[in-house]
């Protein structure tokens, strides 16, 4: 962390008059708005940072502009908490102003709660988290608010693989956090038998007998972990395992990372939430009992 960006930690200004500098330390954004749920993204949030040497930037977006000793009250954050990281004031719309400062400190690490209302929202995941999500020019941690404030620990990282080029996207990044934190990486795939067999080039083929597991799993297991071991950036140190389940994906997802007990989800997503698509991840999101790092992935 710079001099510059430490004597700004103790600074009352708005984002808007001065924005981040280019900078090769890592950045992570933390969006808090002053209520209690929005609290349970920090732990995560500050071991990611740990992992990543980064620097938290905490975010209240709001006007007027607020002396910074008031408004770590305001938040839930104290002095402690703060310390080593920087607090930033933004004005305008909350989505808009967290959006624009991870651009411009080049596409940083978004890290915050799934809702932050007492009541769940309408739809899968609350308005500012959605419209992040949508917008962000980088990956996005969604924390269920349910898990509070207790420290966080990166032991166990569950990916969901469907054998689509789309998820593959997700592997990279899920074998290099495993790299990095100690991780055990464990890939999930799910067969929904009812479910319409992706056509896109390099799709790995599900097994015809999804209940008799003696035919053609085996086989196919060792050729899918095959191929996940021998991406292009795959770490040679981390070796993970698979695992399959039948039913919905979202669902099983949701019940595999409870069981093992996973801490981290790691999904990639092709970028669309209009009503009827991506309903994994909204189901994933909804109903995870641990954070979830969303990769967006381009067409």
């Amino acid at each position: 962390m710079t001099q510059e960006s430490k004597a700004r930690a103790g600074s009352d200004r708005a984002v808007a008059a001065a924005p981040l500098r280019a900078d090769p330390t890592p950045v992570i954004i933390v969006p808090l708005d002053g209520s209690a749920h929005a609290t349970a993204a920090v732990p995560v949030a500050k071991a990611l940072a740990d992992l990543d040497g980064a620097t938290l930037y905490f975010v209240h977006v709001a006007e007027p502009i607020t002396p910074t000793r008031e408004l770590l009250g305001m938040v839930g954050l104290t002095s402690e908490q703060l310390h080593g990281s920087v607090m930033e004031q933004a004005a305008g719309a909350p989505a808009a102003s967290i959006v624009r400062l991870a651009r411009e400190s080049q596409g940083a690490l978004i890290v915050m709660c799934s809702h932050t209302a007492l009541a769940r929202p309408r739809g899968d995941i609350g308005t500012v988290a959605e419209e992040v999500l949508r917008e962000a020019p980088g990956p996005v941690v969604l924390v269920p608010p349910r898990r509070g404030p207790l420290p966080w620990t990166l032991r166990r990282i569950v990916v969901p693989h469907d054998g689509t080029p789309t998820t593959v996207a997700a592997m990279e990044p899920a074998a290099d956090l495993a790299r990095r934190s100690g991780a055990a990486l464990e890939i999930l795939h799910i067969a929904a038998p009812a479910a319409t067999r992706s056509n896109a080039p390099g799709t790995l083929t599900v097994p015809r007998y999804v209940d008799q597991p003696q035919h053609e799993w085996p086989q196919w297991a060792r050729e899918f972990l095959g191929r996940a071991q021998g991406l292009r950036h795959h770490p040679p140190s981390v070796r993970p395992r698979l695992f399959m389940r039948v039913g919905e994906p979202g669902v099983e997802i949701v019940r595999f990372a409870s069981e093992r007990e996973s801490d981290l989800i790691v999904l990639a997503w092709r970028g669309d939430l209009e009503p009827g698509r991506a309903t994994t991840l909204k189901d994933v999101v909804r109903d995870a009992p641990c954070p979830v790092i969303v990769y967006r992935v381009d067409a």
